[in-house]
């Protein structure tokens, strides 16, 4: 007798050679099917047109899901330079200038909607581009800190298809000022997998020449720096005159600053964060940039030059 199965296999196959049992135990009976030959024919046309079809426009795309991130800085330490590098990379999606700084605003309710924002900023719809749009609209809606006409032009950059990492730099350690911003914070970034790029600077008396001539003398450090490099013949000014006054205050500005950020990282624990140094940035930016984007999960061919 032929059960449901064998009948089936034996219309499908050819009057000589039905089916063919092997091993007739019941326990390990196997049934050898010879199917017909269109639909070998059909089977292997299959095959080869979605080999073709991958070999031409590749795998079908599946949305990533997004890496949020934030680069917590300190003041002059090449912060604007590194998040350049970041925001030429198509992969990455990179909100400028310091879209959630206004000093101004100190609050309880000012740090709740920083909060809201980087929620927001950490949590895109790219699905379709209806989805898309809306995200961004909800974006600037949340922009409350002013430089809207800047976070909207450098959304108008961000890739749909090809941004992974979405993120921001920020001196988070305002939120210090209130007791319950900062736990707020480290819920959200632990909850949204956010992680954080720490840039600082070994050389701390350097990084107060740096904040004394930007805050005293009208010029920072890449102002400087392109003002040398467009005439390689201007010789360096072999000495400069400081305050010394002025000079201890861009000191204890950044000693103070270096604390705060110290104790901010210290308030959130579980977040992964990579440290950065200036001076590494500085000195070998190719491989730091490499560092950059495995922490981010980007592509790390293709970096910018230094």
């Amino acid at each position: 007798r032929m059960s449901a199965w064998d009948r089936s296999c034996h219309i499908h196959t050819s009057s000589s050679r039905r089916f063919r049992l092997r091993n007739s135990s019941r326990s390990r009976r196997r049934l050898r099917c010879h199917w017909p030959r269109w639909t070998l024919v059909a089977l292997a046309t299959w095959i080869a047109v979605d080999q073709t079809r991958r070999h031409l426009i590749g795998p079908v795309d599946r949305p990533q899901p997004a890496v949020p991130f934030v680069l917590h800085f300190e003041s002059s330490t090449g912060s604007s330079w590194l998040m350049e590098l970041l925001g030429a990379r198509p992969d990455a999606c990179v909100v400028g200038f310091e879209p959630i700084d206004n000093i101004t605003m100190s609050s309880p309710a000012d740090h709740a909607a920083r909060i809201r924002w980087l929620r927001t900023l950490w949590s895109p719809s790219a699905t379709s581009v209806e989805a898309w749009e809306s995200w961004q609209q909800q974006l600037l809606r949340a922009s409350v800190f002013g430089q809207r006409h800047v976070i909207r032009t450098s959304l108008h950059r961000c890739s749909r298809q090809r941004a992974r990492a979405f993120g921001l730099k920020a001196r988070l350690s305002r939120l210090l000022s209130h007791p319950t911003s900062v736990p707020a914070l480290a819920a959200l970034m632990r909850g949204s997998g956010a992680r954080m790029l720490r840039l600082s600077r070994r050389n701390r008396i350097k990084q107060a020449m740096a904040e004394y001539n930007r805050l005293h003398a009208g010029r920072g450090q890449f102002v400087a720096a392109a003002t040398y490099t467009s005439n390689a013949s201007r010789p360096r000014p072999a000495s400069v005159h400081v305050h010394l006054d002025r000079f201890r205050q861009a000191l204890r500005a950044v000693e103070r600053s270096h604390r705060l950020s110290t104790r901010l990282l210290e308030a959130l624990e579980g977040v992964a964060v990579l440290h950065i140094d200036y001076e590494d940035l500085l000195g070998d930016t190719e491989r730091t940039m490499t560092a950059v984007a495995n922490f981010l999960e980007l592509q790390t061919g293709g970096l910018a030059p230094p």
